[in-house]
């Protein structure tokens, strides 16, 4: 019992702070600016560190990965992956202490499932609107009011794409669904024609190739990023910022890319010598899950540092000027917002609204 009070104390604290700013609003919820985050994993567990993190960090929106659309060789074409699992206890989390949370469900979408469902989009649209519908409604998901597309929709694909976002916005008037649909826009495809969509996220991050060895740090680089923000004040649409805050480990061997870690003893000595700050070559063979890490290996450590978050962040407020915009993390995992300070945070989230 005693492990439930602090946890109850955060939903009762959150859930009196969200009605007393919406109150205090009036515009409707979708276009609100408010602090946001993604969360993107399996299994949405909400414990006291999450909790915690959005209470004091006045967080009200929470983009929620719902599952991947990958692509089949059998009859479907196309078939969702990796639905995220809702555990009664978050249910009940969601239905009573964050009631006031806004919650944007996000599908990815593969290109291969996008081409595998060329000439189709329109049962593909009403497959995933009619999908994410029953799962809002069966796990009771509060204030649900737009749907996001994730794809990183290229000049090839850019049509097959585009039809599919007129093909959902179509089933929301047939299914009835007063939502608004948004979609994430990467930084190369700032210079291309926008989606048609409402409003878009733009992901300031994965700014580098993180198969090269040479690169050298593929989360985010101001020197990656600058050549794109040209086309940032001319953008036709809505955008909010989604900015970095994880981290992982990159495997190269033989000079080539062979994988992510994300728990490797970098600083034991016995198992790898350090190269430089971020590069470490494996001393031995080195067992991680279910492969090996061979003697010889690169492995490249990559943060989302803070410093170079302000940075890009400063750039980008600057050519964003009086347009309003919510800042967005990405994402929701206690692991790695531990290494940033609370004020650290706060700078992340504030913009100019």
């Amino acid at each position: 019992m005693k492990k439930l009070i602090p946890i109850l104390s955060i939903i009762l604290a959150m859930a009196a702070a969200s009605c007393n700013s919406r109150s205090a609003q009036s515009a409707p919820p979708e276009h609100q600016e408010v602090n946001s985050v993604y969360y993107w994993k399996t299994v949405l567990q909400l414990d006291s560190a999450e909790l915690a993190f959005m209470a004091n960090h006045d967080v009200r929106r929470i983009y929620l990965r719902m599952f991947d659309v990958t692509a089949d060789d059998g009859e479907w074409k196309a078939i969702p992956n990796a639905t995220i699992r809702i555990p009664a206890s978050t249910q009940k989390i969601l239905n009573s202490g964050l009631d006031t949370m806004e919650i944007v469900p996000v599908v990815y979408i593969t290109l291969d499932a996008l081409r595998q469902m060329a000439d189709d989009e329109g049962e593909l649209a009403r497959n995933i609107t009619e999908r994410v519908a029953n799962m809002c409604q069966f796990h009771k998901l509060p204030n649900v009011s737009e749907l996001q597309l994730d794809c990183d929709w290229t000049p090839s694909t850019e049509k097959l794409f585009f039809t599919l976002c007129d093909s959902i916005r179509s089933s929301f008037s047939e299914l009835n669904l007063p939502w608004r649909l948004s979609s994430t826009v990467r930084l190369h495809q700032l210079a291309k024609k926008a989606p048609p969509v409402d409003a878009g996220v733009l992901m300031v991050y994965n700014t580098g190739s993180f198969d090269s060895p040479e690169t050298k740090n593929s989360i985010i680089d101001r020197e990656d990023i600058m050549p794109y923000l040209k086309k940032l004040p001319d953008y036709p649409l809505h955008l909010d910022i989604a900015y970095p805050t994880y981290s992982w480990q990159l495997v190269f061997s033989a000079g080539k890319f062979a994988g992510i870690a994300a728990d490797l003893d970098l600083d034991d000595r016995s198992l790898f010598e350090p190269r430089s700050e971020n590069i470490f070559i494996a001393r031995t063979d080195v067992p991680y899950n279910r492969t090996i890490i061979h003697r010889g290996d690169i492995i490249r450590r990559e943060i989302s540092d803070f410093n170079e978050i302000e940075a890009v962040k400063r750039e980008i407020e600057q050519r964003l000027s009086s347009r309003k915009h919510s800042n967005i993390i990405y994402h929701l995992d206690p692991k790695n917002l531990k290494n940033y300070s609370s004020d650290e945070i706060k700078s992340i989230f504030a913009s100019g609204r």
